[in-house]
């Protein structure tokens, strides 16, 4: 699709450019056409996209007034993640030189590692001039990154991971030999700050496969299991988000999705209705009743 304002110079029309339909599927299972939403998705699963475009090159050179000897253009794509219109996350994954006429489309392909996902995945295709050329039109482009056409589209993944915790079961010999913590049941990831970070992006849970009994717990979903792990990432994330400076500003600010919202959740769902000042005195004087009310609303009622 062609931008919807006036370029300052001549773009291709979508007449020019063919796509295939854009294929999805998840790591080990069979490509699937894609839909506006990704069923069953599974953030420990990577994601891969698969599709083709093809430019018609000889209508191309003479709709942007270039000499078709000399127009050279390249296919971008990129990949995004995060809830909304908008992704907060951006990555060009590929991008392919087209300077020849050909019936062959252009393969486009992207694997996406599951644990950076969030939301809703984005994909933007561009078609951008590669080369400037000596013989062209005035009303041609001349600057090398000129984007020329675009396609955007974007597939809801199911539950948008808001039901799921990012959790990993590792050995914690192997993965953190010689760490303090390689002994511990569980491990939290996360540096305190960047509230408006994505959160599956920012947060990741490890359960110590060495204590064999708990991490067979953890797989079969054992909920006072779960629940007291969670129960204790909840104490360390809103202990820790307390004490941080201009909170109540930094928690108005973060979107759907991202850390600061998710801590806010919990502590609206163990304190409701409590401002941030008395949460501090709770925490501050009555230690094991803050514990213990973030532990009881770490219930697991709707988290899988």
């Amino acid at each position: 699709m062609t931008s919807a304002f006036a370029l300052p110079f001549l773009s291709l029309p979508d007449e020019a450019v063919t796509l295939s339909r854009w294929m999805i599927a998840q790591t080990g299972q069979p490509f699937i056409p894609l839909k506006p939403m990704l069923e069953e998705w599974d953030y420990a699963a990577d994601v891969e996209l698969r599709g083709s475009i093809l430019i018609d090159m000889q209508a191309a050179a003479r709709m942007l007034s270039i000499p078709e000897d000399e127009l050279k253009l390249a296919v971008v794509l990129k990949i995004g993640t995060g809830r909304g219109r908008f992704p907060r996350v951006v990555e060009r994954v590929s991008s392919q030189l087209v300077e020849t006429a050909t019936d062959k489309a252009l393969e486009l392909y992207a694997l996406v590692p599951g644990n950076t996902l969030s939301g809703r995945l984005h994909t933007r295709i561009e078609v951008l001039l590669a080369a400037s050329a000596k013989n062209a039109s005035i009303l041609a482009p001349t600057r090398i990154g000129s984007r020329l056409w675009s396609h955007e589209f974007s597939v809801e993944l199911e539950d948008g991971g808001d039901s799921r915790f990012p959790i990993e079961v590792v050995s914690f010999i192997e993965t953190f030999p010689n760490q303090r913590h390689v002994c511990a049941p569980w491990y939290l990831s996360w540096r305190p700050g960047g509230l408006a970070s994505d959160f599956n992006g920012s947060v990741r849970l490890y359960v110590n496969s060495d204590h064999a009994e708990l991490a067979q717990r953890v797989v079969d979903g054992d909920v006072l299991t779960l629940q007291a792990i969670l129960g204790d990432v909840m104490v360390q994330m809103v202990g820790a988000t307390l004490d941080a400076d201009d909170l109540a500003e930094q928690l108005d600010g973060c979107e759907e999705g991202s850390v600061g919202a998710q801590i806010a959740g919990w502590m609206e769902l163990a304190f409701p209705g409590r401002e941030l000042s008395e949460l501090r005195n709770i925490r501050r004087s009555m230690p094991s009743s803050f514990h213990s009310s973030l532990h009881a609303a770490a219930e697991l009622r709707d988290i899988e």
